[in-house]
């Protein structure tokens, strides 16, 4: 059973309060952590202050990591004591850092990756080009983005980006089950567009029904005249809903989503975590 959290880290504040988050999240879903820092050969001149005398640079990135990992308490849930969460920490050594990072979520034992991303405005222009980016597009596994600042709580309202491509039964189950640990009312958004709204509904009722009533509230909203990404973050905005999920059935979609966020200069609000699910043979 899948029951790793894979969290990627540069040492960088944004990715140490990924990892806090991702050590939150583990607790509630009883999950251990893979913490890992991938290194290039070359040297990056901010890197020069973990080098260590008499070590390796492999063995002074090793300690560095154990002891960034050390820096985040196990008591930062609501002040409350966490249980003691299992985490493994390894540097490793790649000619391109998003390259193995996503080789990593080849493992079938790793249940997502938790990424922080960097700088304040928008989420998903500070992604583009970045390893963040490559990660979320091309990962064997879903992808939770957390923006640089953002603490965590339990998700206690989850949007659900629906549209014709997202209207997966399997998806669509695993989402609910995602949902379901948090008790979380769930939304499913659609923004009209030209896909058959009908569809989509009737694909999510037949799976929220499936084994009788489901266990948790829900809203499924088709919402009109607007651009996917304003909709979106407008119903966000107004539902205090703290986790989107977005589906990358055809990269192509996703692709254009994030496009689409550029030209109409559009932004999810570092407020949201973003997490993002394939569906589609995986890419080597």
């Amino acid at each position: 059973m899948k029951k790793i959290i894979l969290v990627p880290i540069d040492f960088s504040k944004c990715s140490q309060n990924a990892l806090s988050f991702a050590k939150n999240l583990a607790n509630t879903l009883g999950f251990s952590l893979n913490v890992v820092h991938v290194y290039t050969g070359n040297l990056n001149p901010n890197e020069s202050l973990t080098l260590r005398p008499g070590k390796t640079r492999q063995e002074s990135l090793e300690e560095r990591l154990e002891e960034f990992v050390n820096t985040i308490p196990e008591n930062d849930k609501n002040n409350s004591v966490l249980t003691q969460t299992k985490i493994k920490t390894e540097a490793v050594l790649a000619l391109s850092v998003s390259y193995k990072i996503l080789k990593l979520t080849k493992d079938p034992k790793i249940a997502m990756v938790v990424m922080g991303t960097s700088g304040a405005g928008n989420i998903i222009n500070k992604m583009l080009g970045s390893i963040s980016s490559a990660v979320a597009q091309r990962a064997h596994c879903p992808v939770v983005l957390i923006p640089d600042g953002l603490k965590y709580k339990d998700f206690q309202n989850v949007l659900y980006a629906s549209n014709y491509e997202s209207a997966d039964e399997e998806l669509i189950q695993q989402v609910i089950d995602f949902g379901n640990v948090f008790r979380a009312t769930m939304h499913f958004v659609h923004v009209d567009d030209k896909d058959n709204y009908e569809t989509v509904e009737d694909t999510i009722f037949y799976k929220l029904f499936e084994k009788g009533d489901p266990a948790f509230s829900f809203n499924i909203v088709n919402i009109k005249n607007k651009p996917v990404i304003e909709g979106l973050t407008q119903y966000a905005d107004e539902n205090n809903v703290d986790l989107i999920v977005l589906v990358n059935r055809q990269r192509s979609y996703l692709d254009n989503l994030f496009q689409l966020s550029l030209t109409k200069k559009m932004a999810l609000d570092t407020k949201f975590p973003l997490m993002v699910f394939h569906l589609m043979q995986q890419r080597e």
